[in-house]
């Protein structure tokens, strides 16, 4: 005759229950947390996207120098009597900085004297700008088809375009024209906005110069 298990009393039920509960939540409690830490690795490694906005997962990425700067939200073309702009010839072809030159004094342009570039590029036209001038960049990029605006550390407002191996020339009195009527000004998809802070401080040295120059006079 086999021996029965001594029957246990509801106390006993209860407090068994209960640890097969705790148990039980303390378990599934440790797979969340092992999963939400496997998530949040995931997430900072860039493997896995949240899907908030930009906003609740990382900061705003402002343009750097070397990349292409967005121009003003809302902006227009800026008039082009109030841009200058330099020309430098990095191909080997001989007098196409002095031909866009006086292409952009057509069209209304403040210019500097053409140069030669001290290196070359390779894309058929890159525009320098600081980020004071980086609307200015995009008045004159209208008459640069295919070009490139590029953010530089100047803190001037002149604008430097870059004439590289493959730019295909001046354009001609109707093609200027045409362009000085376009009054888009799109930095494409790739383009990042201006950091404002830097902007307005660029902004503020630059009226403190001008008054304490004016004032010395």
């Amino acid at each position: 005759m086999t021996d029965q298990p001594p029957r246990q009393t509801p106390r006993q039920r209860y407090l068994e229950h209960r640890q097969r509960t705790q148990s039980l939540t303390f378990s599934i409690t440790a797979m969340v947390m092992s999963l939400l830490v496997i998530v949040s690795l995931l997430v900072l490694m860039g493997i896995v996207k949240l899907p908030f906005g930009d906003e609740f997962s990382a900061g705003v990425d402002y343009a750097e120098v070397g990349d292409t700067p967005c121009p003003s939200s809302g902006s227009s073309i800026p008039d082009p009597s109030t841009v200058t702009v330099q020309v430098l010839n990095a191909s080997s072809r001989q007098g196409v900085a002095g031909a866009a030159t006086s292409m952009l004094q057509g069209a209304g342009f403040t210019t500097l004297d053409p140069g030669n570039a001290d290196a070359a590029v390779i894309s058929a036209v890159e525009i320098d700008a600081g980020p004071r001038a980086v609307d200015a960049a995009y008045a004159v990029a209208r008459f640069f088809p295919d070009s490139r605006v590029t953010l530089t550390s100047s803190t001037d407002t002149t604008v430097t375009v870059v004439l590289g191996t493959f730019y295909e020339g001046a354009l001609s009195t109707e093609e200027a024209q045409s362009a000085a009527s376009d009054t888009a000004m799109s930095g494409g998809g790739t383009c990042l906005p201006v950091d404002p802070g830097m902007l307005a401080k660029l902004t503020a040295d630059q009226s403190g110069q001008s008054g304490a120059t004016q004032s010395g006079e």
